[in-house]
């Protein structure tokens, strides 16, 4: 039987999955909502979601909760603290562009409607909305599993982080086979024209980038998993004993694909910033949001 710590840690976790999968469908249908304060709700949601992600991090510099990691621990570990660190810089200029973003939307108002399927200059709702909820768990994920691999294993509040994430985890999978099986029933729009045959070619082999380590992560999360179910809002899901296979899918799941992530999710965030800027070709941007 559980200590009553860990079974409150793992209805925590449950409900912090619930929570976050309510925020990114809340997310994806607020950003590209058609009436302008809609937008302009999302926008600042969005925001209010990083500055608690940015706050967890400062509480975690200041409380102890990385210094406490010991100078023996992998280096995956003691590298964890400034990884989550950068993250939170980031974040906290990812605020101020959504403050810009919210300030904008407010002067600028919005009729049309927007098509459920793709057509040939944009994504439909069907696109937006998964490409939104998939974004937003990806961004949820990142810092639970690194606050969950510098937890040790005696703590009480880890079976929480471990259920949280594999919840979220899963629901990812889902979504991008959702993703790509809609992507076939209706076609994405052709690449902007503006782009070069080089620029084109880096897109598409950066969404296909993408794809791959979508379906990855919470593959080799499945097989790294302990026990003989893993979490999923509160459903025990059955996994065969993977241990052959686990020492690979941790590398994988714990070096190779976050670097790869971080570069071509890099990629992809940096074109769009600078067709938006640099081109002053808001083009990019309209394919994917309102």
């Amino acid at each position: 039987m559980l200590p009553p710590l860990v079974h409150l840690s793992i209805n925590a976790g449950k409900s912090v999955a619930i929570g976050y999968l309510a925020l990114a469908i809340v997310l994806a249908f607020t950003l590209n909502a058609r009436a302008r304060w809609l937008r302009i709700a999302g926008t600042v949601i969005a925001a209010l979601g990083l500055a608690m992600m940015v706050l967890s991090i400062i509480l975690a510099d200041l409380d102890g909760t990385f210094g406490a990691i010991p100078s023996s621990a992998p280096e995956a570990h003691r590298i964890t603290p400034a990884v989550l660190n950068v993250q939170a810089g980031i974040a906290a200029v990812a605020i101020l562009l959504l403050a810009w973003s919210a300030w904008t939307q407010a002067r600028r108002p919005l009729v049309t409607a927007l098509p459920l399927h793709n057509d040939a200059t944009q994504f439909g709702k069907a696109s937006r909305a998964f490409h939104w909820v998939i974004a937003v768990l990806m961004f949820c994920l990142m810092p639970i599993g690194l606050f969950m691999a510098i937890l040790p294993e005696s703590s009480p509040v880890r079976a929480g982080f471990v259920g949280a994430h594999q919840s979220l985890g899963l629901s990812v999978l889902v979504l991008v086979i959702g993703r790509i099986g809609w992507l076939i029933a209706s076609p994405p729009p052709p690449s902007l024209p503006v782009l070069t045959a080089l620029e084109r070619r880096a897109s598409r082999a950066v969404h296909l980038g993408l794809y791959g380590i979508l379906l990855a992560f919470p593959i080799s999360g499945y097989l790294i998993s302990q026990g003989p179910t893993i979490d999923f809002y509160g459903f025990a899901i059955s996994r065969p004993d993977c241990a052959g296979s686990s020492g690979v899918a941790l590398w994988v799941h714990a070096w190779a694909l976050p670097a790869f992530f971080y570069a071509t999710l890099l990629l992809h965030i940096g074109a769009v910033v600078k067709r938006h800027f640099v081109h002053r070709d808001k083009s990019a941007v309209r394919r994917m949001l309102r």
